[in-house]
């Protein structure tokens, strides 16, 4: 049960205190006087759209507060609970909602900060607000299926919800899969391209430094006999005859060594020159056994050089193919053969996806067709339950059902032969029906006429819902759009009736319904410090009476319409206070 609603700096509100009472409370006042900001308020500080715009003039930001006493609300507790909040001993529950200036906002329970969803949870549990959009839209058939489930109760909105999760996986696999279809034509031409060309490369068995050592063998060849020529004369000169005398290089060395070999037995110090002329006796054989095996091998071969020249052909129009170098071309290779093996495996992916979708449309068939049997029966209930409501609103020949049919969608599920459209709620279309003459048939509400009788189904409908999902504390924003007379005096005290069982606080124009509440508040504006307040203070007494017969005719009642207001509050009071 709502206890009080603090408001500070939001909009025309500068500072308010509203206390409310069990049972039926009444908010009234002028045109204008700010009567639905408070309900607004409300609605923002059980997770409600935050606004900038609403910070009043001046101020930094808008805070409200609102507590609770959730002691016989156990869906409010478990929800505390889960959030790790700790409940007062006496079950006092304070959310609070500050918004700055600037847009931010922050959310608190029990002075601990929350995230704005779980505030919505919590506050779906406290307070149902029924605004004064909420009138047209529910004439809407979109929100009629949404309704029926609710009245379901938990088991049956927990059995939709898991045909929901199912439903938007068997959208993703069938959207996967139809993806792989359209693209099928696409991909097998990829993949005879990507097989070319790993067919290609790898036909060509390129080694990352082949084309290198290919530019180098074909310049060798291509000098063959200038190489032949350089060598020969080279081992000539170090090895064979070379002067006039018939002697070598090596010759010239090795006849120094013999010298020195001698002079070294005379004086010991030449041992260590002798031993360097030695060694280079030594290298110049290894240089020329080097330089004849090279002579020897340099020969002029056209076919290898035909074969090479072939090679590297070979590797430059690969290059202009895939890549500026060998390495690119290597490495596209790779990328090929990857995504050859990706685009091969689409098939065995496209199986899995129709094995996968095929389970997925059998499971959700069977629960659609449980959900199906099950809203039968719920809409049933409703409609007997919402006629039993009309007739206690002045409405006693109306008729009131809920047609059910099959959906429109393009997602057909095939199973066992049979096919059947599904949509996200299941397969089935629910649209509320009604008609308040006899002889009349039902007709779907937007088709209905009077604003009266709309009025009054809708309250018929809320009160049914919000009565059998024991919400604590039920809003109604000017209930009374378009009712007088009887039907306004029927509303008044089925609103009286539910105060019994509920919390009602409810924002109305009609006397007939502000003299049937326990708890009267009167909203009006006033200016303080030169600046224009929203104000509302409890309306008792005297005060209550001049509010009544305000309502009834206007600022200056006569005293018949004074004596008539204290009849409706006499009238009004059947329940205690």
């Amino acid at each position: 049960m709502l206890l009080e609603l603090d408001v500070r700096n939001y909009a025309l509100i500068d500072s308010l205190s509203i206390p409310f009472g069990p049972g039926f409370n009444v908010l009234t006042g002028e045109t204008g006087a700010g009567k639905s900001l408070i309900i607004d308020c409300l609605g923002l500080v059980i997770g409600g759209r935050a606004s900038a715009d609403s910070v009043r003039s001046g101020s930094d930001s808008a805070l409200v507060e609102a507590v609770f006493d959730i002691s016989d609300v156990p869906e409010a507790a478990r929800i505390v609970a889960g959030l790790g909040i700790e409940l007062e001993p006496d079950g006092t529950l304070v959310l609070s909602r500050q918004v700055w200036s600037h847009g931010r906002s922050q959310c608190r329970v029990n002075g601990r900060m929350v995230t704005a969803t779980a505030l919505a949870q919590l506050g779906s549990a406290l307070v149902d607000i029924y605004g004064q959009h909420d009138y047209q839209s529910l004439t809407r058939p979109a929100r009629h299926m949404a309704l029926l489930d609710s009245f379901g109760g938990q088991d049956h909105l927990e059995a939709v919800e898991r045909y929901h999760a199912r439903y938007r996986e068997w959208l993703q696999v069938r959207g996967e899969l139809s993806e792989l279809r359209a693209k099928a034509r696409d991909r097998a031409q990829r993949i005879d391209i990507l097989s070319y060309q790993v067919d290609e490369i790898s036909k060509a068995a390129l080694s990352p430094d082949e084309e290198s050592s290919l530019l180098r063998e074909r310049q060798i060849i291509a000098n063959a006999e200038r190489l032949h020529e350089a060598a020969e004369r080279a081992y000539s000169a170090l090895y064979e005859c070379s002067d006039v005398q018939g002697r070598s290089a090596y010759d010239l060395a090795a006849s120094a060594l013999a010298e020195l070999e001698a002079a070294a037995r005379i004086d010991p110090a030449l041992a260590e020159t002798c031993a360097i002329v030695s060694q280079v006796c030594d290298e110049m054989a290894r240089v020329a056994t080097a330089l004849r095996s090279y002579r020897d091998s340099t020969d002029y071969d056209p076919g290898r050089l035909a074969a090479v020249e072939d090679r590297l052909s070979l590797i430059a129009r690969l290059k202009r193919k895939y890549g500026d170098t060998v390495a690119d071309v290597l490495e596209h290779l790779e990328t090929a053969r990857r995504q050859l093996e990706l685009l091969s495996g689409a098939d065995e992916r496209g199986l899995v996806l129709e094995r996968a979708e095929a389970e997925l449309a059998a499971e959700l068939l069977a629960q659609a067709r449980r959900l199906t049997e099950r809203r039968r029966e719920i809409a049933d209930r409703l409609g007997k339950a919402v006629c039993r409501e009309l007739e206690g609103l002045n409405m006693p020949q109306a008729r009131f059902l809920v047609a059910m049919g099959p959906v429109e969608s393009d997602n057909i599920a095939s199973s066992d032969g049979a096919e059947v459209a599904l949509g996200a709620s299941g397969a089935d279309d629910v649209e509320f029906m009604f008609s308040a003459n006899v002889g009349e048939e039902p007709r779907p509400l937007v088709r209905i006429a009077s604003g009266g009788e709309l009025s009054r189904v809708m309250l018929a409908i809320k009160s049914v819902l919000a009565l059998a999902d024991e919400m604590p504390t039920m809003v109604f924003d000017e209930v009374d759009q378009g009712i007088g007379g009887e039907a306004a005096q029927a509303v008044a005290q089925r609103l009286r009736d539910i105060g019994r069982v509920r919390q009602v606080l409810a924002v109305t124009h009609l006397p007939q319904i502000a003299a049937s509440a326990q708890r009267h508040l009167g909203v009006y504006k006033e200016v303080k410090d030169g600046r224009t307040a929203v104000a509302v203070r409890p309306l008792e007494g005297h005060e209550r009476v001049g509010e009544i017969a305000r309502m009834l005719a206007g600022e200056r009642p006569s005293q018949v319409t004074l004596e008539h207001a204290r009849e409706m509050l006499g009238d009004g009071q059947e329940i205690p206070r």
